[in-house]
């Protein structure tokens, strides 16, 4: 009877052990996932800019006016394959905003097809309105793994007007 009580104890030690092994995988992937540069998983907001400063934003190595679809697509190609990470763009745009992500967009001349790219606006909860018509200058970041954005500050996001 002895040897049955050590045996039960053993095994609810183990069986307390395990579990808190789990909890901790658990509770480090939902914080690993946490994306980088300051960026939050799931929604714009940011909790710091991770060193992003105006200066970063000075020399804009890619400009995309308003109109130009197919200069967008082939920017929206570039960030999306991780292609335009570290680089400064500018775009000129409308802003969509279908759900919690917002993205910069074009559409082409006949309005029968639009492109974007999603942006996230450093240490702001103030995002343009859906359908805005924005210039927004910002950096091309990996998000988390294999998920580019433009990352921006809150005085690089020029509201030219609204619809």
């Amino acid at each position: 009877m002895a040897q049955s009580n050590n045996n039960k104890k053993t095994y609810i030690g183990l069986t307390v052990a395990v579990v808190v092994i789990i909890v901790v995988v658990i509770v480090a992937a939902i914080l690993g996932n946490k994306g980088k540069n300051g960026a939050t998983d799931g929604d714009n907001n940011t909790s710091q800019s991770a060193g992003l400063t105006a200066s970063d934003l000075s020399n804009v190595a890619i400009s995309v006016d308003f109109g130009d679809y197919d200069t967008m697509q082939s920017l929206s190609s570039d960030i999306q394959n991780g292609r335009a990470t570290g680089k400064v763009v500018k775009i000129d745009g409308t802003v969509s905003h279908p759900g919690s992500m917002y993205s910069i967009v074009q559409s082409n001349s006949q309005g029968t097809s639009s492109i974007g790219t999603r942006f996230v606006i450093a240490n702001s909860d103030n995002y343009p309105k859906d359908k805005d018509r924005i210039v927004i200058t910002g950096k091309v970041i990996e998000l988390e793994p294999l998920v580019y954005v433009i990352q921006t500050l809150p005085d690089f996001i020029e509201t030219k007007s609204a619809n």
